[in-house]
């Protein structure tokens, strides 16, 4: 069996422990201080709000709540403390982003997809089922982490007395483990937003970047890594020619070749641009890095047409909403590659959805529905390729978290269509840290254990789920390759 874990407290705390409404006299003004009964109403486990009359009616205290994932893929064990006196049940409640219970908190008081769960007063130990956990928006493969609120309760003919762990924590159910049917191919997967060549104002252009870029590759022996924001352009990221300086493609192939020698074979699926020049156009960045000395590449992607440098070859395009001009357009790179030693042949799919966010009510939702419906842009045409159902392995920037206020729709859409997200590894290194950096030299962890993870590693039709998966950095660390950390994964296919 696994060992427990408690997740890190994230240290909300409520207006009160113990909730209960109390009379106002004429000659002495009292206020309201009630846990709120909304989530609970709307599962039908309260009838009206609570009520008490003396604190002697008031269950007993609430310690020592703790989390961790269970023995069984999809579950999680939640284990408490408590006398037990004028308790009638456990509550708890879930959700997939933060809430409080507190008037005085700017979180809202229930998560998104607010589940709540009764528990025998009789217990101190709980397991949540897969399928619970599956209700409460974490099913398995999803990789989605539960935030969640513990509540002792008392029912007394018709007043209800709550009291409440004071701590909103946060848990991951278990994963499945790669490999899990004991057949099939392993193979380490990574993804990595390696930073556009024209951002020529950072400290460091990717001319400084390149070898460093190349350095975390190797160091993790990946035998494909899925690149976004690899441009075809010059790769000091002026305009021009590229014969004399190369490409940002180019050059970190050179780069690969030059440091890892004969050990390895990276080679780049395309190279050259989606596009003919002069057209309209958006990133070009999701490309497809593999060795060759472990990996064949089976789908024809020329380079060029005729002797012009471009072709359409092995891309696809993203949509994006009524209102933008072709300039917000993103193109991503997929193939069908052949794992030489087994002969497993899998699809490999690259891609970065839209970037932009916002805190409005409706501008914000409406970026989120785009991630989303480039997601299913995407799932049209992997069923569409993959006419005989090869695994498929996904790498991408998705620009959206689960924590994210106004949605998390680009990922939903990927698990509803059957992927698996990696996050969900029996072993994982820095998962409280957010995948993406900024650069900067510091970097904090989150204090729900769970960073905001932007860059995915996910797998359809795998043999399992993840045996481990790595955030790869270093902290501090003054020099970062990218403003993403590379993220990779150990899997079955």
């Amino acid at each position: 069996m696994r060992p427990h874990r408690a997740p890190a407290h994230l240290g909300e705390p409520l207006d009160r422990d113990v909730t209960a409404v109390r009379w106002r006299s004429l000659m002495r003004c009292r206020r309201l201080v009630a846990l709120s009964a909304g989530p609970l109403l709307a599962v039908g486990l309260l009838s009206a709000p609570p009520v008490a009359e003396a604190a002697s009616t008031a269950p007993s205290a609430v310690t020592d709540v703790t989390a961790g994932p269970g023995s069984s893929p999809g579950t999680v064990v939640f284990e408490w403390q408590s006398a037990g006196k004028n308790t009638d049940y456990f509550l708890v409640e879930t959700g997939l982003t933060a809430f409080s219970k507190s008037s005085s908190s700017s979180l809202p008081r229930s998560g998104r997809h607010a589940a709540t769960f009764k528990i025998s007063a009789k217990v101190r130990s709980w397991t949540m089922s897969k399928a619970d956990a599956a209700t409460a928006g974490a099913p398995l493969g999803s990789a989605n982490y539960l935030y969640y609120r513990f509540f002792a309760v008392n029912v007394d003919g018709s007043k209800t007395y709550t009291t409440a762990y004071s701590k909103l924590q946060a848990v991951m159910p278990s994963g499945l483990p790669a490999g899990a049917s004991g057949k099939g191919t392993d193979m380490r997967v990574a993804t990595f937003n390696v930073r556009t060549v024209k951002a020529t104002k950072d400290k460091r252009n990717w001319l400084k970047r390149v070898d460093d870029v190349a350095a975390d590759i190797l160091s993790t022996r990946a035998g494909v890594v899925l690149l976004q924001e690899i441009s075809p352009g010059r790769a000091d990221g002026k305009g021009g020619s590229t014969a004399k300086v190369g490409r940002q493609t180019t050059t970190l192939v050179d780069h690969l070749k030059k440091q890892g020698g004969k050990s390895y074979d990276y080679r780049m699926v395309r190279t050259t641009s989606y596009l003919k020049s002069g057209l309209p156009r958006g990133t070009q960045g999701g490309r497809i890095l593999y060795d060759n000395k472990r990996y064949k590449l089976l789908s024809s992607c020329p380079e060029k047409t005729g002797k012009k440098t471009y072709n359409a070859s092995c891309s696809f395009k993203l949509p994006i909403l009524s209102s933008d001009g072709e300039k917000k357009r993103r193109r991503g790179g997929y193939a069908l590659l052949q794992n030489r030693s087994t002969g497993q042949k899998f699809w490999a799919v690259s891609a970065h959805f839209d970037e932009r966010h916002s805190t409005s009510k409706t501008t914000g939702p409406k970026y989120d529905a785009l991630r989303g419906a480039q997601a299913r842009s995407l799932l049209a045409l992997i069923n569409k390729v993959n006419t005989a159902g090869y695994p498929v392995i996904f790498g991408a920037d998705i620009n959206t978290w689960q924590s994210d206020k106004s949605g998390y729709s680009g990922h939903d859409a990927m698990i509803a269509g059957g992927f698996a997200d990696a996050l969900a590894a029996a072993t994982r290194i820095n998962p409280e840290y957010t995948t993406s950096n900024g650069f900067a030299t510091t970097l904090k962890p989150n204090s729900s254990g769970f960073g905001s993870h932007l860059d995915v590693v996910m797998v359809k039709g795998g043999k399992g789920g993840a045996d481990r998966w790595v955030n790869l950095m270093q902290n501090p660390d003054p020099d970062r390759p990218s403003d993403h950390n590379l993220v990779y994964a150990d899997i079955t296919i």
